[in-house]
């Protein structure tokens, strides 16, 4: 089995075929699939979807992108939305730099408040990093996340800064891009990494790994990123699925069989 720890099942693009892709996720061996809010209504819906099928989870937060729309009121509703048994994630949450969506002091004002809120509810956070790595893990080294567990999702790091991430308990979600290419830095740092801190993602219905690659993904592609994990660490499909699964329930606490 096989948990998809990222996903976006509460995207448009699987307005169509939604139950059609939770099946074949499950034919694929994917047995479990988190739903990962970008803004209120994908956070609501992403609980809405949880609470139809019980595959999903949910994660609920506001994104980098849309920071500058966080407020009291929303910080409120994602309170509620935590309460959810469903709900496994504050998520996902961080700094973009690549786009200039949000002004970066509203980016850091909703990211440090969402560590605050992760704090607050005792739940993980899953943390979005685009061109910000030095100062996201600044944040978090800081002591704005005190207590709080995390991955850092869709790994595009350096080698470096992956070792700083590790060092503060973090794991490192690992996705299609392993599959791509012109990967090979991230390939080196999946072979390396700790096993225990390695978690396996698609972003669906971003970033399809190879042969789908420039096509609409979903987590039933999860099982193409396990099988280039284990060839990288030369361990069999069945050990990678199994340790990525426990990882994943051991952030997720209350992502449970």
């Amino acid at each position: 089995m096989l948990v998809d720890t990222h996903c976006h099942l509460n995207s448009p693009q699987f307005a169509d075929d939604l139950p059609e892709a939770v099946a074949r996720a499950l034919q694929a061996g994917v047995t479990q699939m988190i739903v990962v809010g970008y803004d209120m209504p994908s956070s609501e819906e992403a609980v809405r979807l949880a609470e139809r099928y019980a595959p999903l989870f949910a994660a609920v937060a506001v994104h980098p992108h849309d920071s500058k729309a966080y407020s009291t009121a929303a910080e409120a509703r994602l309170r509620e939305l935590a309460s959810h048994p469903k709900t496994v994630a504050i998520g996902e949450i961080g700094l973009d730099y690549h786009y200039d969506f949000s002004p970066v002091e509203a980016q850091f004002a909703a990211f440090r408040a969402q560590l605050a809120l992760a704090q607050a509810v005792s739940l993980p956070v899953i943390i979005h990093c685009r061109e910000a790595y030095r100062d996201t893990l600044d944040v978090l080294e800081a002591g704005d996340a005190q207590g709080v567990g995390g991955v850092m999702h869709c790994w595009a790091g350096s080698a470096e800064e992956a070792q700083r991430a590790l060092k503060r308990g973090l794991y490192l979600g690992i996705g299609g891009v392993l599959t791509f290419k012109n990967a090979e830095a991230l390939r080196e740092i999946a072979a390396s990494a700790p096993m225990d801190r390695l978690l396996v993602e698609t972003d669906a219905p971003y970033l399809a790994p190879a042969p789908h690659r420039g096509k609409r993904n979903e987590p039933a592609y999860t099982r193409l990123v396990a099988e280039r994990l284990a060839d990288l660490r030369a361990l069999t499909r069945e050990e990678i699925e199994a340790r990525t699964t426990q990882n994943a329930r051991r952030l997720f606490r209350r992502l449970q069989p």
